[in-house]
């Protein structure tokens, strides 16, 4: 038995929950929502020549709702994957048997990920049969990129709780962390990102074009701003633009003069991806080694 077997457990264990079934709804009504509510307008509206739209209109309108919902949910769904089981004594069952602390740690990311991509593809399936009978025009190609970067977006976040519970001696403790980890990434990160430059133009006098890479850069370390980027890279089918539409609209056009017609590799597609996934790897890495050593 390795951690397939546990991951396996904690999935069946999921899906026999309420609150999966739940989750799969709030998601059914997050996603199809804005397509049922767009069906009955155009049913009583009057047809405008030349009246036209695409599905990517649905994928700009949903962008920055669930940069919000998903680390939330996937939070909640991992921080107490482990110290719940340390608390209850069944931990120390668990590890009785043909189980090492890898597998107990690996195989709780690979559950709980299950937990949270298949009500993710519940809503999404919904949302897509609601969407064919609008007036949109269906570009399939987008629709698919943006559910599977929704999806790797609640993985990432599963990663990152599911390490910090590995990491807590406590539930008590794993929740404060969860929390604040939700607040600094959602509110507090951008923040942090304009101050370390402004720091750095007050002090270190940088140049313009140099301050607009480094908050950039600062703000792609972020998942939620790097998953809205790729997004938006969908939908724009350019990086530079994309990157550009990370700034406000009154700064924009002084960024894409200072950028030029080409953006730095380390803020290119490929290395936002890389940013990305690294919150999938490197806290269940550091949740793991401390739990590894920890006298259960």
């Amino acid at each position: 038995m390795t951690w397939q077997a546990v991951a396996r457990k904690d999935f069946r264990d999921a899906v026999r929950s309420k609150w999966l079934w739940a989750l799969s709804l709030l998601f059914v009504a997050v996603f199809a929502l804005p397509p049922i509510l767009l069906f009955y307008l155009e049913m009583g509206a009057t047809p405008q020549q030349g009246q036209s739209g695409t599905t990517d209109m649905f994928v700009f309108l949903m962008k920055q709702g669930t940069s919000i919902l998903i680390p939330l949910i996937a939070i909640v769904i991992g921080y107490t994957s482990i110290t719940q089981e340390r608390e209850s004594g069944s931990l120390k069952l668990l590890l009785s048997l043909p189980h090492s602390r890898d597998d107990v740690v690996f195989g709780k990311v690979l559950g709980r990920s299950g937990v949270i991509a298949l009500p993710i593809a519940v809503g999404f399936a919904v949302a897509f049969l609601v969407l064919l009978f609008t007036s949109l025009s269906l570009k399939l190609v987008n629709l698919l990129l943006f559910a599977a970067l929704t999806a790797v977006l609640g993985l990432v976040f599963v990663g990152l709780s599911v390490g910090v519970s590995a990491a807590a001696s406590t539930g008590q403790r794993a929740m404060v962390a969860a929390i604040a980890l939700f607040i600094w990434f959602v509110v507090l990160w951008n923040s942090f990102a304009n101050q370390v430059v402004n720091a750095l133009v007050k002090y270190v006098g940088i140049s313009e074009a140099a301050r607009y890479q480094t908050v950039l850069f600062l703000k792609l370390l972020n998942p939620t701003q790097a998953y809205k980027t790729l997004v938006d890279t969908v939908l724009m089918d350019s990086a530079l633009q994309s990157r550009i539409y990370m700034f406000g609209i009154f700064k924009r056009k002084a960024v894409a003069q200072a950028f030029g017609d080409s953006l730095p590799i380390y803020l290119s597609d490929p290395f936002v991806v890389a940013y990305f996934l690294a919150w999938l790897f490197v806290p269940v890495a550091v949740g793991l080694r401390k739990f590894s050593n920890d006298d259960l």
